[in-house]
């Protein structure tokens, strides 16, 4: 019996097999990649004082948002690269990755033009509410780090070709490669005294580069060489097919920007850069049930793509009812991070970090909401199915800030506020999202729906 469940799961080369090789490969790496996360965090406040530490983790989920900037190419040509793949199309496979590799690189290098244009006039202590003297160079090294970051948006198309090929265990194995040198760059410059907050910052953006460049270049010399990006494949035409569907996409991406991205940047505003790491450390800790949700999901954009245009819905329901069932049961891990959150926090930090019990409840309950969202726009994502999605998510991406705001100056909920907000603001899309899945599969998308 227990071999007959091996092969199909692990051996067999079907949709199932695929996924279920992804999700074992991926939570070994995942693993590595949370055990990595967590260690960083007393290394840098080691290194470093608390507000310097809130200052880097500020400065580079602001840095990050220039990711949104891709107009959608990338998801888009998720889609549609796998489709090619689906239908075993490999040259317009290939002029997709030349296309939006060609498209990536013009988008990225504008900006950074026009950065640099813009970057004498700003002035970065002022948004990031700080001193001239908390960090000197500021401008300078805000520089720096946006062109490092342009470089790394441009080369982390690789890992949508992965994605895109069902190779999502792959994909995963960057991210901690480079925490782990990361880790490693930093820890030697901790034990030689050399430590301080330049040097930590430029080697967190620095080294996932280097990662990607090396990825890359393996890739596209060797199992994907079929597929690597050449002049002569870029078809120009095909950019309407990937911006048509990437053009939603990046409204989407602007939402999860709004309610994923900017929480650090608010609670350095509205309250200060020490709690900007309370806030941190807190999520780090209960985003673990999350975390091991994205282990198991993260293969299924792509497979549910393989499956819909293979016609297999019998396929669909049955995992998303699965992923269902692991959502819900992984709230008894959450209650048990409630529980000890003291002890777990004084073995990892040295000593107990103390948050209100309303900021672990809405932490909680935001967790499990990205995962209940996550089943079905996976899936509706997959088939390009998304302008339901992208009505609710600027409606909750209109109120997110201001709700937030108003929440944090006006109740005594501290940092909570900032939970309940998104919570609120990803109401809309967990209702419409669930129901829209549902009609597609029993043949009732009509209409709004379809």
């Amino acid at each position: 019996m227990m071999r007959v469940w091996y092969n199909k799961f692990f051996v067999q080369n079907n949709r199932t097999g695929i996924v279920a090789r992804n999700v074992l490969f991926s939570g070994f790496l995942k693993g590595f990649t949370l055990l990595f996360s967590f260690l960083l965090v007393p290394l840098c406040l080691k290194a470093v004082s608390q507000k310097e530490y809130g200052i880097i983790l500020t400065i580079t989920s602001i840095v990050s948002w220039i990711s949104f900037f891709d107009v959608g190419i990338g998801n888009g040509l998720r889609n549609k690269l796998g489709k090619a793949i689906a239908e075993n199309d490999l040259v317009l496979a290939k002029k997709y990755v030349s296309t939006a590799y060609f498209y990536i690189t013009i988008i990225f290098l504008s900006i950074l033009a026009l950065y640099s244009i813009a970057h004498p006039f700003i002035e970065w202590h002022k948004i990031l509410n700080l001193k001239a003297d908390d960090v000197k160079d500021l401008n300078l090294s805000i520089y720096i780090i946006i062109s490092l970051f342009i470089v790394r948006f441009i080369l982390q198309l690789v890992s949508v070709v992965m994605l895109a090929n069902q190779r999502s265990s792959l994909s995963d194995s960057i991210l901690p490669i480079s925490s782990f040198l990361s880790i490693a760059i930093i820890y030697l410059f901790y034990i030689s005294g050399f430590a301080d907050f330049y040097k930590i910052i430029f080697t967190i953006c620095a080294v996932p580069v280097l990662v990607l460049l090396a990825y890359s270049v393996i890739l596209f010399q060797g199992q994907y060489k079929w597929l690597s990006p050449s002049p002569k494949y870029i078809t120009h035409n095909l950019r309407k097919e990937l911006l048509s569907l990437g053009a939603k996409f990046f409204m989407l991406q602007l939402v999860v920007l709004i309610i994923f991205s900017t929480s650090n940047f608010l609670v350095a505003n509205l309250y200060s850069m020490e709690k900007v790491t309370t806030f941190d450390i807190a999520s780090k800790v209960y985003g673990i049930p999350l975390m091991l949700f994205s282990i198991i999901s993260s293969p299924l954009w792509g497979a549910f793509t393989n499956a819909w245009y293979q016609d297999d819905k019998k396929w669909i329901r049955k995992i998303i009812r699965g992923m269902m069932l692991i959502n819900t049961s992984l709230l008894i891990l959450s209650l048990a991070i409630f529980i000890f959150y003291k002890p777990l926090t004084s073995l990892w930090l040295g000593q107990p970090h103390i948050i209100t019990n309303i900021f672990a409840i809405t932490l909680i309950i935001f967790n499990y909401q990205i995962a209940f969202n996550n089943i079905y726009s996976f899936f509706l994502n997959g088939i390009g199915k998304i302008n339901l999605q992208l009505i609710t998510a600027i409606a909750g991406g209109l109120i997110n800030i201001p709700l937030t705001i108003y929440l944090a100056k006006n109740t005594e909920l501290g940092l909570a506020s900032l939970c309940i907000a998104n919570i609120v603001s990803l109401l809309p899309s967990s209702i419409v999202t669930s129901i829209q899945t549902f009609k597609f599969l029993n043949n009732k998308a009509k209409g709004v729906w379809a």
